[in-house]
């Protein structure tokens, strides 16, 4: 009896000792591509954009995103940071700065090969979509790719995505037309959110 007891005791003093190593399952909200126009107004106190972006942004803090940063935005983001500050090390300091800040998890996404890209203008590029600059283009079939939610400042890439993507949404002050998409875009948000409890 003494020795089952003792058997007991110690499977419980086990079982105890192994619960700091369960690994949690956390919970992470939708993808969000942010594309580079509007990481350049995020960056920018001056840019006229910068407030609403700021906003969506502080809205996106605790749904813990996977933000979809592919490699073509921080190319582009990087150039322009660059032609701003002037130097190299600063511009990447930025950079640097931003992603160790990010309130969520940072999410490459792919690095399309030529086929890649080729496939894509096959099967992406129907109606005005196929009009977009090639760098344009590659961003926003990433975000078709990964069915991300797709944040933009640009409204030529927003006005021939929107007609064959419903899911980018253009976050501006200085556009009327647009005035709707933020908060379509916060409720599509705390949709995918809720669905995922």
């Amino acid at each position: 009896m003494a020795m089952q007891k003792n058997k007991i005791r110690k499977k419980k003093q086990k079982i105890k000792s192994t619960e700091h190593l369960t690994i949690k399952k956390v919970e992470i909200g939708p993808t969000v591509l942010l594309e580079s126009s509007y990481i350049l107004a995020l960056f920018d106190p001056r840019d006229t954009n910068h407030k609403p972006v700021k906003s969506v942004f502080r809205f996106l803090e605790p749904h813990r995103c996977r933000f979809h940063i592919p490699a073509s935005v921080f190319t582009e983001v990087l150039s322009k940071l660059i032609q701003k500050q002037k130097t190299v090390s600063s511009a990447l300091r930025t950079i640097e700065k931003f992603l160790s800040e990010l309130p969520g998890i940072q999410f490459l996404g792919s690095n399309p090969s030529i086929e890649d890209i080729m496939t894509r203008y096959r099967g992406l590029a129907r109606k005005r979509i196929r009009f977009l600059q090639s760098n344009d283009f590659v961003i926003a079939t990433e975000g078709i790719f990964y069915k991300s939610l797709i944040l933009t400042c640009d409204s030529g890439m927003y006005e021939k995505v929107k007609r064959y993507y419903p899911d980018i949404y253009f976050v501006a002050t200085n556009s009327k037309k647009y005035k709707d998409d933020i908060p379509k875009f916060t409720r599509r948000v705390l949709v995918l959110t809720d669905k995922r409890h």
